[in-house]
């Protein structure tokens, strides 16, 4: 089968700042306080209404710029990985009973809003959910089965999420440090991305999606194997999967969630995989904190826009280069990356790896 090439024509992105000045906002429950990155003023629950108005805020500058008519969108296959999906959102009766809405209510929802195609689909594979959504949107308009794909990785802040966590004592009290020596844990982020995939190419049009690799292993029920065997199998399998091999990777931009054992089965497999070259690493969770199934999308659009506009904000504690697992990609710029691997490792040992390419009309 002759694959087709697919196309990042764009991508829009709401989450905690970027730059420097990212803000911190505090959640406070009743056993203790924990760290948290929201991409609006206030952190609260977020009702189903107020969940749909976010999108609003997300696609409609996205299908402006696209110029897409309502044909095209017609034609447009939704892909969406959450890991809460809209849990902030469920009702609690005067029983106190808890009901669950079905796991595409989003989905169905946003087809119906912006007129999609009825074929829609929703990942929920924990910290690798949007990857994975891009991942077979990817596959699905290389193998000719569909021509457009809009991606979405969301996730609203929700007690849930912040109380399992914190009972895990993975949450840090200081900051998010990936690949630091000294890291001391997790913050935890919201955030909502999208993506838009065609089988050809717009004229703002900056990536090719390669394709890459997915597999969840059995070594625990909460992490992958720490020696980065299984994670060191995933990039192995992304990189035949895109006929590329080791020394084509120019960066990679790091899952990084700064706990313990994430970033040291990461690192462990990244020594296992580059023996002949150390491409530089990238990392976005210092500046938007840990946005669980979202990251995926979030952190591809957080690297176009830093494609676009020249500019890489670099993490104060890496600036000194002191005290890191891995060298951090020092330039500002991202244009002399041609081709950045892209890694997304999931609570239960779920493991993706994508392949990013520059693209030049």
């Amino acid at each position: 089968m002759t694959l087709r090439s697919v196309y990042l024509n764009a991508s829009e992105v709401m989450c905690a700042a970027i730059g420097a000045e990212a803000n911190n906002y505090v959640v406070t429950n009743e056993k203790e306080t924990v760290a948290f990155k929201s991409f609006t003023d206030e952190v609260t629950s977020r009702d189903f209404d107020t969940i749909l108005a976010h999108f609003d805020q997300l696609l409609l500058p996205l299908f402006t710029r696209l110029a897409l008519s309502s044909d095209e969108l017609a034609n447009t296959s939704l892909f969406l990985g959450s890991t809460s999906l809209d849990i902030s959102a469920v009702n609690v009766g005067a029983n106190d009973e808890l009901w669950l809405s079905t796991t595409n209510k989003i989905n169905t929802a946003l087809v119906a809003r912006y007129g999609l195609h009825e074929l829609e689909f929703t990942f929920s594979t924990a910290c690798t959910a949007s990857a994975n959504a891009c991942l077979y949107a990817t596959r699905l308009i290389a193998q000719n089965k569909i021509d457009n794909a809009l991606v979405i990785g969301c996730e609203f802040y929700n007690p849930l999420t912040v109380e399992g966590f914190t009972s895990l004592d993975l949450i840090s009290q200081t900051g998010l440090a990936t690949f630091a020596t000294g890291r001391s844990g997790l913050v935890l982020g919201e955030g909502l991305a999208a993506l838009y995939l065609s089988a050809s190419a717009s004229e703002q049009c900056q990536f090719k999606l390669l394709g890459g690799a997915s597999a969840c292993d059995t070594y625990s029920l909460t992490m992958t194997q720490e020696d980065g065997s299984h994670i060191a199998q995933v990039i192995t399998d992304a990189l035949e999967q895109t006929d590329l091999i080791a020394t084509d990777i120019d960066a990679i931009k790091v899952h990084g969630t700064a706990t313990l054992g994430n970033d040291e089965a990461e690192c462990n497999a990244l020594t296992k995989i580059f023996t002949e070259n150390k491409p530089p690493i990238i990392a976005f969770k210092p500046f938007t904190g840990h946005t669980l199934g979202a990251c995926g999308v979030i952190e591809i659009a957080l690297y176009a826009h830093c494609q676009q506009q020249k500019n890489y904000t670099l993490a104060d504690y890496a600036k000194q280069g002191n005290d890191l697992m891995w060298p951090f990609y020092q330039n500002n710029d991202f244009s002399p990356i041609n081709t950045v691997l892209l890694n997304y490792f999931g609570f239960g040992g779920n493991n993706a790896a994508l392949v990013m390419q520059r693209y030049k009309a």
